[in-house]
């Protein structure tokens, strides 16, 4: 591990333990053991420090994602464990909601680039996942992936970004909302063949 990955390493801890206001470049210097020219040189400024070290958690989330689906069957299996996983920690808890005001409030600049991160990296992996089901039968062989990616992504941004405001059942909290609209996309483009992987899956985790 290089210098610089280190200190992305300490500084996204220390964004996720304590938050971003507790992040000094001077601090920061002198905890990695190296002069604040040095710090400076490797990142430029404080606000891509920040967006290097979110983006490496966002990162490492995803590996231990992909891990836990390494041993998956097909795409749809994949998609549909992710999902789930995603719901079970929660889109919107304390610690991201802490995380996305502070950046919202104090360096709007570094939320912004996060978000077109998160929206590239969505529709790319998205994208990845119904080509695969798509080239194995399971989706419909009549659906665009390109444009169905994109509606996918943009309805669930604006979901997730208005669900305070949105009417949803009593007794169903967000994320099991999200879930929901999930599984009926993907048993809206899916093929018979999908359509059988996809009961197969949720009759399975029922049991």
């Amino acid at each position: 591990m290089t210098q610089k990955q280190k200190v992305i390493v300490h500084v996204s801890q220390m964004i996720m333990s304590l938050g971003v206001k507790s992040v000094r470049m001077d601090d920061v210097a002198t905890e990695m053991g190296m002069s604040k020219r040095t710090l400076y040189e490797m990142f430029g400024d404080k606000e891509e420090l920040l967006y290097q070290s979110i983006v490496h958690t966002v990162e490492e989330r995803q590996k231990a994602l992909s891990a836990k689906t390494r041993n998956c069957d097909n795409m749809l299996e994949v998609m549909l464990i992710s999902v789930k996983e995603i719901c079970g920690v929660g889109f919107n808890n304390d610690i991201e909601h802490r995380l996305t005001t502070n950046l919202n409030k104090f360096y709007p600049n570094v939320l912004e680039k996060l978000q077109r991160f998160h929206t590239e990296m969505g529709y790319r992996c998205l994208k990845y996942a119904l080509d695969k089901c798509h080239a194995d039968g399971l989706l419909d062989p009549n659906i665009n992936v390109e444009i169905m990616s994109r509606l996918f992504l943009s309805t669930m941004s604006m979901y997730i970004n208005t669900a305070h405001s949105l009417p949803i059942p009593e007794g169903i909290s967000r994320e099991e909302a999200f879930e929901i609209m999930t599984v009926n996309f993907l048993r809206g483009i899916s093929s018979v063949k999908g359509l059988q992987v996809i009961d197969q899956i949720l009759q399975r985790d029922k049991a």
